[in-house]
């Protein structure tokens, strides 16, 4: 556990990962504290970034994005920074990691289909610096969490 934060903070954390759209007020009155220091707290959290920001988590099915797929990417050690910078700039991409094992990268991809995630792939592999890459196509979600558990 981080030591920057405090018991309170960890409550506040999990109420807004519960409902970021509760009120301070709220908050304030579940843990008998005043609004304004779930204020302070918030906005000190805010900065530190152990809080990145709010967002409505949207189900991809529900706006077209019925493909998922987790693309392995082998690449060439020295050019790995700029192939990870170009992952992180294309639209359809929407998580990447440096990992270790037998791959440098990994990527997490929705798109509308498998035309769609055809071209991202071919997209993927013609950045400067990828050698190869591995795709895993989702066949059904099992458990995807967003929340972090504090």
């Amino acid at each position: 556990m981080s030591l920057d934060i405090d018991d309170v903070d960890r409550e506040i954390i999990r109420m807004l990962q519960e409902d970021a759209r509760i009120s301070f007020k709220r908050i304030a009155e579940k843990l008998n504290l005043s609004e304004a220091t779930i204020f302070t707290r918030v906005k000190k959290l805010l900065k530190k970034n152990v809080i990145k920001g709010f967002t409505a988590i949207v189900s991809p099915e529900k706006v077209g994005k019925n493909i998922t797929a987790f693309v392995l990417i082998n690449a060439d050690p020295k050019k790995l920074h700029n192939v990870l910078e170009a992952l992180s700039r294309m639209d359809e991409v929407y998580e990447v990691y440096d990992v270790t094992g037998s791959y440098y990268a990994l990527a997490k991809i929705r798109t509308e289909d498998q035309s769609r995630l055809a071209k991202i792939i071919d997209d993927i592999g013609m950045v400067d610096g990828v050698i190869s890459t591995e795709t895993a196509l989702v066949l059904r979600s099992v458990k995807e969490e967003v929340r972090i558990k504090i």
